[in-house]
């Protein structure tokens, strides 16, 4: 069923363009093994109803590259965005599946008094990552940012938890190595598994080992 836009949100509008099968295919691959290694039970939690693939994704007239819509239980993903870096598409699509599981746990995704008080005493989130949209490198992973996977996580609370989600899943080696020097992002970690785990019983020590075995090409 081709994706019908624009779709009328409270904060915006979302529009969007039906992908070309070509794209559609070429995401699939992506895509599907990734979203499969989530239990059954944590997208039913999660009250996800559907996930539109399509292409010129934007919102409020500003270019996506995915836009979670609480509103409407829904999750866009842009299937040929401008990067063509597959472990980043992967990442993609934890990042913002994460947004919805955020919101859906306690109904507010852009405040986690808990998780900010894991940061230094003086660390203050920057003005979310829809500011951060178009910054060259913002979501490469680096040590530059004690505490923080990369210059994205510290744009807000919302996006650093993201990132951890994501990076857990798709680069849990990186994860592995920063968190054995970095104890905020060691607690962050830790914090992450906890908060699934109560979200959804099956977010398991299983789950974590199987995201870690997956076979993974980025040609």
């Amino acid at each position: 069923i081709a994706p019908q836009f624009p779709v009328r949100t409270t904060h915006g509008m979302i529009d969007g363009k039906p992908a070309d099968k070509k794209e559609l295919q070429d995401y699939a691959a992506i895509f599907v093994p990734e979203f499969s290694l989530y239990p059954t039970e944590l997208v039913r939690r999660s009250r996800l109803k559907r996930i539109v693939l399509c292409k010129d994704l934007s919102f409020a007239g500003q270019k996506r590259g995915a836009i979670p819509d609480y509103e409407h239980d829904t999750l866009y993903l842009y299937v040929s965005f401008a990067n063509p870096n597959k472990s980043y598409l992967r990442k993609v699509v934890h990042h913002e599946f994460f947004h919805i599981i955020d919101f859906r746990d306690d109904g507010n995704v852009y405040r986690d008094e808990r998780w900010a008080s894991l940061n230094p005493p003086k660390f203050r989130y920057g003005d979310g990552g829809k500011n951060a949209q178009g910054v060259k490198d913002t979501s490469v992973l680096t040590d530059k940012f004690p505490g923080f996977l990369n210059r994205c996580s510290t744009t807000g609370v919302e996006e650093d938890k993201a990132e951890i989600f994501a990076n857990l899943i798709v680069d849990s080696g990186y994860v592995a190595d920063r968190v054995k020097t970095d104890r905020v992002l060691q607690a962050k970690e830790q914090r992450m598994k906890e908060l699934l785990s109560d979200f959804c019983p099956q977010m398991n020590d299983a789950f974590w080992t199987k995201a870690g075995k997956l076979k993974r090409s980025n040609d």
